[in-house]
């Protein structure tokens, strides 16, 4: 059960977490800096956020403990020689690629790798390059297949550089806009297979752990093109796919909604422009059944607001062949929410998104019904759902710490009454849950023969069987020392 939600915002990483059935903002990490993406590892329960600094740049942080600490993880940097196709300059015949020198301008999404892959991570970037970590973030590596490619000019250290047809998408970074990756899916069923989503230039997939990659663009629409079939050149906005049948995949695109369901091999448009499902930014895909998607439409590219003023969610059961909307607890009135890439996420019956001015919306009923989370926050960049529980790997680590200090409690107190003396066997026992006797074979042999030799004295009456002679309780204390510590050790 998903019960906590991470917020990456214009002002810092807001946790909100559900406490008695009700969802209450809990903390506030990195206050004041643009957070451009925020997520939990699920493998590990490791926190990261992409940082945005006005004045130190992009950076990547890090928490093991839920939120309460953090640290700066390993940075992501462009390696030396790096370069780009960023347009072309001159006219005619004496046109040629204007080529740049890349560095780091946005980390935009952040992915994990499978289960057979505990160490990988990876994190899309402007402008335009893949990084792939194998170590848990220490360390990073551009993913130069990619960058590469055939697409975007190839090899530029080779010579003459060829055509580029990747180009920057409407995210700019000090005021340049340079392509950019905005979303990595990692296959449930293979981890070697991925796709990534590109502004712009379209979606490419690896079924070789990023060795080589082809486009997967067939049937998109690219109407800003001259050519709106191209090959290259497309916007996809957000990809998704389902976790349980991989090959339904969803994209919302600058020109509309697609849908595959041969895994992103071919795609079909299921907009329904006249139904207000056309323009907009992500897309929620149910984790089941890959038929079924959730959107939050805008009106248009040209306006980016909601539609007639009043915010909904558009739902699909049926591939997108027909849209239901959902505006149960959503404002139908005065609302110019837009809902960017990363805002929109879903977990079991649960979606929640937040918005451009500060809101963020919660269904519990799989969109059915929304409840305000809050009003007041920064403009949202992404939401993602997460869990306070500890992953089964970190669980055991720390359950083991605290086995560890169990024992160290549990030897305190037995020391404490040895040394003190005042602790009856009986006492000793029930405090370290032994509730055999605390004496030794050998010492309970030599005290059964003493009896045996003994002559037989009156049976005590029940009241001085419970509360024991006055004479015979000092006796009984001092064999008690040694006994309460073989028992304790024993039991442990």
């Amino acid at each position: 059960m998903s019960d906590r939600i991470i917020l990456g915002t214009r002002k810092g990483t807001i946790f909100v977490d559900k406490v008695g059935g009700r969802w209450k903002i809990s903390n506030v990490a990195h206050a004041g800096v643009p957070i451009s993406y925020a997520a939990r590892d699920p493998r590990d329960g490791t926190i990261w956020a992409a940082l945005d600094h006005g004045h130190w740049g992009c950076k990547l942080s890090r928490s093991r403990d839920g939120g309460k600490t953090w640290e700066e993880a390993g940075q992501i940097k462009y390696p030396e020689g790096a370069r780009y196709i960023d347009g072309h300059e001159g006219e005619g015949d004496a046109k040629k690629p204007k080529v740049k020198d890349a560095t780091l301008g946005k980390i935009w999404c952040l992915a994990f790798g499978g289960s057979d892959q505990p160490g990988r991570m990876y994190a899309g970037t402007i402008p335009g390059g893949l990084f792939v970590s194998n170590d848990g973030g220490k360390s990073w590596n551009l993913n130069m297949p990619l960058w590469n490619h055939e697409s975007r000019g190839g090899d530029l250290s080779k010579g003459t550089p060829g055509q580029s047809f990747w180009f920057g998408g409407g995210a700019t970074v000090d005021g340049d806009s340079a392509p950019g990756i905005h979303s990595v899916v990692v296959d449930p069923r293979n981890s070697k297979r991925i796709l990534v989503g590109v502004s712009c230039a379209g979606v490419l997939e690896s079924t070789d752990d990023g060795k080589t990659w082809v486009g997967r663009n067939k049937g998109l629409k690219a109407t800003f093109l001259p050519n709106p079939d191209a090959e290259w050149g497309h916007d996809p906005h957000h990809l998704n796919l389902c976790a349980a049948n991989p090959d339904h995949v969803w994209q919302q695109n600058h020109c509309g909604v697609f849908y595959s369901n041969d895994g992103s091999k071919t795609w079909r448009e299921v907009s329904k422009p006249d139904n207000g499902v056309h323009f907009g930014f992500p897309v929620a895909v149910d984790e089941n059944d890959g038929r079924q998607a959730w959107l939050v439409p805008g009106k248009s590219d040209a306006v980016r607001t909601t539609i007639d003023s009043a915010l909904f969610v558009a739902h699909t059961k049926d591939g997108g062949q027909s849209w239901q909307h959902q505006r149960e607890g959503l404002p139908q009135q005065r609302a110019h929410d837009v809902v960017y890439r990363h805002a929109f996420d879903k977990a079991g019956d649960s979606l929640v998104f937040g918005s451009t001015t500060g809101n963020v919306y919660v269904s519990d009923n799989r969109g059915a019904a929304w409840q305000t989370l809050s009003n007041t926050l920064p403009p949202v960049y992404s939401v993602r759902f997460a869990s306070t529980e500890q992953s089964p790997g970190r669980k055991a680590e720390g359950s083991k710490k605290k086995a560890t200090k169990a024992n160290k409690a549990a030897k305190k107190p037995t020391k404490k009454a040895t040394k003190s003396g005042n602790k009856s066997p009986e006492q000793s026992a029930k405090q370290t849950g032994h509730r055999g006797s605390t004496a030794s074979p050998r010492r309970r042999r030599v005290k059964a023969a003493k009896k045996k030799a003994a002559p037989k004295k009156a049976k005590p009456s029940p009241g001085r069987k419970a509360g024991g002679s006055k004479k015979k309780a000092p006796k009984a204390k001092k064999p008690a020392k040694k006994p309460a510590k073989k028992a304790n050790k024993k039991k442990r």
